[in-house]
């Protein structure tokens, strides 16, 4: 018995070695890259891309104060770089900066129209900040470069839910349902707008479809079912 403890502690010791030194090594690998394109920089130091690439191996590797000062430089060098606002946005975004997110992303757009995954990450930060007038816009922006956009769709109909706007709310996510028809969450945002308009009809028939397109696989599978049962219990007992 205590052979075995002391076979098993060597190989965790072991394991935790070889982790460690394969940090060691993409560390080292990380240091040689960024050696290469300072030593480039040198040479060109005119140059927006290399000092994009510069952050983004800094962000690979979750150097963000690095990063963020990389895309900085990249941006005084060429303003109208809207990879690089992107970059900026989600820098800020992750590290709680909502207002500089969103400042960061309007950049993005504003240099770069025709992307509808910024326009819709604009939206979400406009809906964290409370903004749902900037938000149901930049959603709204995102669904007329990309008429499929179904998680724009989504996020537009909570928003109109929230500014009482229903029947937008219900068009938008029924869309979202006919352009896809596993996306889940679509069904539930659809329902709780049902729920608020007292319309139990229209949410039990959407919980069936539910049920029937995802069984109890999905994850909100026990949330559908808890709340179908509720709906057809108290449409029993009021008969």
């Amino acid at each position: 018995m205590k052979r075995t403890l002391y076979a098993l502690a060597f190989l965790a010791i072991g394991c935790g070695t070889e982790r460690e030194d394969t940090g060691d090594a993409a560390h080292a690998r990380m240091q040689d890259q960024a050696d290469q394109l300072r030593l480039a920089l040198k040479e060109r130091p005119e140059s927006p891309l290399l000092e994009y690439r510069l952050g983004q191996l800094f962000a690979e590797h979750g150097l963000m104060d690095s990063a963020r000062a990389a895309f900085e430089r990249s941006l005084a060098l060429h303003e109208a770089f809207p990879e690089a606002h992107l970059e900026m946005a989600q820098i800020y975004f992750s590290q709680g900066h909502l207002d500089k997110s969103a400042r960061s992303y309007e950049q993005a757009v504003r240099f770069d129209p025709k992307n509808a995954a910024a326009h819709n990450n604009l939206g979400y930060v406009y809906k964290r900040i409370g903004d749902f007038d900037s938000a149901s816009t930049s959603y709204e922006r995102a669904i007329a470069v990309d008429s499929t956009f179904v998680e724009a769709y989504n996020n537009l109909g909570q928003i109109y839910k929230a500014q009482g706007r229903s029947e937008k709310a219900v068009e938008v996510l029924r869309r979202a349902i006919a352009i896809r028809g596993d996306f889940s969450g679509a069904y539930v945002n659809l329902a709780k707008v049902y729920q608020a308009q007292g319309k139990n009809g229209e949410e039990v028939e959407l919980w069936r479809k539910y049920a029937e397109r995802f069984g109890s696989a999905d994850q909100y599978s026990t949330y559908a079912r808890d709340r179908l049962f509720d709906l057809t219990e108290r449409t029993a007992a009021s008969e």
